[in-house]
């Protein structure tokens, strides 16, 4: 079994550009720290101390330091995890992935990061694909936490490769055992990042996710003040998606969301990341954190302050020298997969 505990964390003050004090109400520290769990996930939560690769683990330690409440964050394998659920060894989970079944005992966040289920391939282009119907009777890979879920048990237009990791899904399509992955376009587009880093073409991606779903966090209903606590979380992932700290926390140039409820949604981002002198109107993959669509009344938010269109916008990433980045994947680990691609 592999485990890691994140050290206690408690600060006040001054995260990410906000004060916090006061913004939020003050949390009685509870005779043992918050005790959440997630399972491995590359790129989201990381197995070894110290990842740098662990965004989601970097974005909720943050979000309950910004809270005063202090948590301890744990990764576990599934059985193990479930298992501390059923007997109190964990208080909730931190990355609940939404398409899996919900325990009855807790309670649960709003979804606070999307996840945008893609079909890819290395060989098929896919800019008609819509349905999995599309791709009748092929072999799709995936992973055991999707493919497990009801809503893919439902789907029997594709053959199901299922496999225990991500690495070992994209080893199906490496060795040309599966025609079709079914992904996370976060973590397509960190793959994608490795194939043309070693001079590889991406993997076709499809024009639009076949699945819609996202991750939130859970705490058992009988923790002190658990309600108010996954209240205040919504409060301030809201703030940090409007300000653009949760572009720089998930590593993503561009999201969209609708900061000034005028019904359509705006363009965000913090100059803390890299920018291509590509418009977000033209890039491929922008995550919407909400349901509204962009428009011709859409601004540009970077870290906080709004720009009215696109050139003015520029401008002013213009002024920051923020480099491109590498795959958030472990080149190490993919190494050997990439020299027989």
């Amino acid at each position: 079994m592999i485990r890691e505990v994140w050290a206690k964390l408690l600060l006040t003050g001054r995260v990410g550009g906000l004060f916090l004090c006061g913004m939020w109400g003050a949390h009685s520290v509870a005779a043992a720290p918050l005790k959440l769990v997630a399972n491995p996930l590359p790129t989201m939560v990381a197995e070894e101390p110290g990842d740098v690769s662990a965004r989601l683990k970097y974005l909720v330690a943050e979000a309950f330091s910004a809270l005063n409440v202090e948590v301890v964050l744990e990764v576990d394998r599934p059985a193990f995890s479930g298992s501390g659920l059923l007997t109190g060894r964990y208080d909730g989970e931190f990355a609940h992935f939404n398409l899996q079944d919900r325990r009855d005992n807790l309670l649960f966040s709003k979804t606070y990061l999307p996840s945008r289920l893609y079909l890819a391939s290395r060989e098929h282009t896919l800019d008609d694909v819509s349905q999995f119907s599309h791709i009748l009777n092929n072999r799709v890979a995936t992973t055991n936490m999707i493919a497990n879920s009801t809503e893919l048990r439902r789907v029997k237009a594709v053959s199901w490769v299922r496999n225990p990791s991500v690495f070992d899904m994209f080893k199906q399509l490496s060795e040309q055992r599966a025609a079709y992955v079914l992904e996370d376009g976060l973590i397509l587009d960190e793959f994608n990042r490795l194939l043309t880093n070693s001079g590889e073409q991406p993997l076709f991606v499809s024009p639009a996710p076949l699945i819609t779903t996202g991750y939130t966090l859970s705490i058992r209903k009988d923790y002190p003040n658990a309600s108010q606590i996954l209240t205040d979380f919504d409060a301030y992932i809201s703030a940090i998606q409007n300000n653009g700290r949760f572009n720089k926390l998930m590593a993503i140039a561009w999201t969209s969301k609708d900061i000034n409820s005028d019904g359509t949604a705006d363009w965000v981002t913090t100059a803390e990341v890299h920018h291509t002198e590509t418009p977000p109107m033209s890039i491929k993959g922008v995550l919407p954190l909400d349901n509204t669509a962009t428009g011709t009344a859409s601004l540009f938010y970077i870290d906080g302050k709004a720009y009215p269109d696109w050139p003015s916008a520029q401008r002013a990433l213009n002024n920051t020298t923020q480099l491109p980045r590498t795959s958030l994947l472990d080149h190490e680990v993919y190494k050997g997969m990439l020299k027989r691609w």
